[in-house]
């Protein structure tokens, strides 16, 4: 069969050109060193590939972000253990000082230690990181979260933001506690009751703070504030207490009544006062009274305040920002804050008339109580609701205590009481500090094991990845080899071809 030479030609340059692509294409996996480069080289392993890649790339954030969690968490838990041996510290200070061994030189001393530890203890809270960011401040990073106003006290500028990284597909972990529930949000007294004495006692009795009995009924007196009486039954007689409780009712302001004093002595007290012991309801009273509050005029930030429809007086004022004693027949109110017309509170008598006798129990609404020393007629004793106060202002607190005047009975017991309150709140400020740190050592050990877990799932996926994309590279070699002979023997039997001609032979 005869072959035109043009298609020989062609056939020819067909053939190199073909071995010259496939040069090319190997040469491009070599430099890769990959077998998949494109889904046309295998469409199921190109599409596990980038599913592997996506999935790797996301690890190495999850990796980054399990380091900054761990980085904030290890810098709040040195900040934590500065805060613990500071609180540990000033309790011991607060113990030693209130045997009633200290004079007044010696809990000075304590006093200006104690000041020293506020002091510390505001620069552990305002702790900054690396990057100059403030580790309590919630998410206001930027902003020295606890800061000292002209008065003396600690205001919170942070806010109550927990930043939480994303360490697991699922897995979020915080890095960060805000200063708020650390040092701000402290329970007060020992997290149910709060023992107060009133400031005008001349006795030297002291209340403890409480104990609760019987939960159940506790929980259907929930938020009264509770208060021992103590009254001589005539003067020069042996002090009488009873026990009366103090509820808000219809309440839109924001006001604190509390008894002041009771005198059961006002030739007109049976007017005012309950003349039954709750359940009883018997006699023209029952076992509660009414105090309301009216604005008089309206308009002018001056209150009526009656007790069981009895005007008291003087009438509250608004203007004065001090609390206030208002009182009628026996019955003497200290009230605080603003309230509104229409407020109503309910006086309830719980124990009624009993003689005293120090350390003996005083059991009322699932409640058990002591108290101790030597109360005088007219004094009083409280437990109010828990509340919350910052940790710097119950040192500040207990400062203040250790500087109260006066070595005689009266003056220690104000003294015993203020910081009894505070070594209780102190420890529950210790306690919230311990919780927190065992949160963070928590999320340190989540830290850690989603770490492992991400490096074991790591390391699968490349291996997975390893097999699916990479190069045989011997064998890559091996057949670009073969590929380039093959090439050269079409390159010089195109040549020699090429080169054929009838004339080299006349």
């Amino acid at each position: 069969m005869r072959v035109p030479t043009q298609t020989f030609f062609n056939r020819s340059i067909g053939s190199v050109m073909s071995h010259q692509a496939k040069l090319n294409e190997q040469n491009t996996y070599i430099a890769a060193q990959k077998k998949v480069i494109t889904a046309a080289d295998d469409p199921v392993a190109f599409s596990t590939i980038q599913r592997l890649k996506q999935d790797l790339s996301m690890t190495a954030t999850l990796k980054k972000n399990s380091d900054l969690a761990e980085n904030s968490n290890a810098l709040e838990e040195t900040a934590l253990d500065q805060g613990e041996n500071l609180m540990q510290r000033a309790r011991e200070l607060l113990v030693t000082s209130g045997n009633g061994t200290y004079d007044a030189k010696a809990r000075e001393a304590v006093a200006k230690e104690l000041e020293q530890i506020r002091k510390e203890l505001i620069g552990v809270a305002n702790s900054r990181d690396a990057n100059s960011q403030y580790i309590f401040a919630g998410y206001k990073v930027d902003t020295q979260p606890f800061q000292v106003n002209e008065f003396g006290s600690v205001d919170y500028h942070g806010d109550d933001g927990i930043r939480n990284y994303q360490i697991g597909n699922s897995v979020q972990v915080a890095g960060n506690d805000p200063g708020s529930s650390i040092f701000v949000n402290i329970p007060t007294g020992n997290g149910t009751f709060l023992a107060t004495a009133n400031a005008a006692n001349k006795g030297s009795g002291v209340i403890d703070e409480g104990t609760v009995i019987d939960p159940v009924l506790f929980n259907s007196f929930a938020g009264e504030t509770y208060t021992v009486s103590f009254n001589e039954p005539v003067p020069g007689a042996d002090v009488e207490y009873r026990v009366y409780g103090m509820k808000p009712g219809t309440v839109t302001g924001n006001a604190t009544v509390k008894i002041a004093a009771i005198d059961s002595k006002d030739p007109n007290f049976a007017t005012v006062a309950p003349s039954a012991i709750y359940p009883d309801t018997t006699g023209p009273n029952g076992n509660n009274v009414g105090v309301s509050f009216s604005e008089n005029p309206v308009g002018s930030g001056k209150y009526d305040v009656s007790i069981n429809m009895v005007l008291a007086s003087p009438q509250y004022d608004t203007a004065n920002t001090n609390a206030q004693k208002i009182g009628v027949d026996g019955i003497s109110l200290e009230i605080d804050g603003l309230p509104k017309t229409g407020d109503g509170y309910t006086l309830t008598q719980y124990v009624g008339a009993t003689p005293y006798q120090s350390e003996q129990d005083i059991e009322f609404n699932g409640i058990k109580t002591q108290v101790k020393g030597t109360p005088l007629d007219q004094d009083n004793l409280s437990l109010e609701p828990s509340g919350q106060q910052d940790l710097f202002a119950t040192l500040q607190q207990a400062i203040d205590a250790l500087r109260t005047p006066g070595e005689n009975d009266t003056a220690e017991a104000k003294r015993d009481m203020s910081l009894n309150a505070a070594k209780l709140q102190l420890d529950n400020a210790f306690n919230v500090v311990k919780l927190t740190r065992a949160d963070v050592g928590a999320r340190l050990n989540t830290i850690d094991s989603q770490r492992e877990a991400s490096a074991d799932y790591e390391l699968a996926s490349k291996k997975v990845l390893s097999q699916l994309e990479d190069l045989d590279l011997q064998k890559a070699i091996s057949d670009f080899q073969l590929e380039k002979t093959t090439l050269e023997v079409s390159q010089k039997m195109f040549s020699m071809v090429q080169d054929l001609n009838l004339f080299k032979y006349m």
